[in-house]
């Protein structure tokens, strides 16, 4: 079988042009992961039940209910429940929602600063922040308004997001993020970016290690440091990622997903998945199909 071709790129739907923001509610079983991926938009993840492991290039946090993640344009990032009861949404929008024509001193004075990284936002806002549950107020009346739309909802949308920034802005200016902190495991985003886009070839330490220009050992210490898995079970997080996102295609049977994602035996591939989702791909895959049947 021909093998599928990856990017990190997602091209991520937004229908309407002239109103670039989509909001996405990812929760088990119709997608219970943000999978390994960059896009050409901002985004506000917010965590509205249980808790997830989510990256931001190489930052790793473990995120729960009420807590919130902002991402910059063009930054790897991916978001992986602790457990099925685990549910955010996902607001994302194009820059050209908030940067049209000419600028006013909003526009010049942090928009376009954020836009081009000059302005430092940090990645984590978690709900223990005095200064959080504004930012939490500002992202929930978005996302009803973007839900009932009724008359005017578009103001309101964009209102609410500039809000939300504005508030952001406030946290990152009493407590600051440098560079240092933002960045502090940055040696490792060359192999994050290689295995986004490879995760289905396998790879060693040692070529691991090349990719970000350091010795196998001081590779292996950096990379649990920073994502708390060694370099096999993080490929393997990303693969497992990817084939639940498969099955729910119905493109594939389960034996061509594992030889797809880069399991050459379907045994291993069924032990691993069940490793990380509690069940095999065959009882993921039932499951799913009873709900959309009560669904309908």
């Amino acid at each position: 079988m021909k093998k599928v071709q990856f990017s990190k790129e997602e091209h991520t739907k937004i229908p309407d042009p002239a109103f670039p923001i989509n909001i996405f509610f990812i929760r088990h079983p119709d997608q219970s992961t943000i999978p390994l991926h960059w896009h050409n938009h901002f985004e506000w993840i917010y965590i509205t039940k249980g808790s997830f492991r989510v990256q931001v290039g190489a930052e790793f946090k473990d995120l729960t209910e009420g807590d919130i993640v902002f991402i910059n344009r063009e930054e790897l990032h991916s978001a992986f429940p602790n457990s099925n009861k685990s549910q955010l949404y996902a607001i994302v929008y194009n820059h050209t929602f908030l940067i049209d024509g000419e600028l006013d001193r909003v526009q010049r004075n942090y928009l376009v600063p954020l836009l081009n990284n000059e302005l430092k936002i940090p990645f984590f806002f978690e709900t223990s922040h005095y200064q959080s549950k504004e930012l939490q107020n500002c992202l929930e009346k978005m996302i009803d308004a973007f839900s009932e739309k009724t008359g005017g909802y578009e103001i309101l949308v964009k209102a609410y997001l500039l809000e939300a920034i504005a508030h952001a802005i406030r946290i990152a200016q009493v407590s600051p993020a440098t560079d240092k902190q933002i960045n502090k495991h940055a040696v490792i985003e060359p192999i994050l970016y290689h295995i986004s886009n490879h995760f289905d070839q396998s790879i060693s330490v040692k070529e691991a290690a090349e990719h970000c220009n350091l010795s196998p050992n001081y590779f292996c210490h950096v990379f649990k440091k920073a994502t708390g898995y060694t370099l096999k079970e993080y490929i393997n997080l990303v693969r497992i990622s990817e084939a639940e996102r498969l099955l729910y295609s119905n493109q594939y049977n389960i034996q061509q997903i594992a030889y797809l994602v880069g399991f050459s035996n379907s045994t291993y591939f069924g032990r691993t998945f069940k490793k990380f989702k509690q069940k095999t791909p065959s009882e993921v895959l039932r499951i799913y199909h009873e709900n959309k049947q009560d669904d309908r």
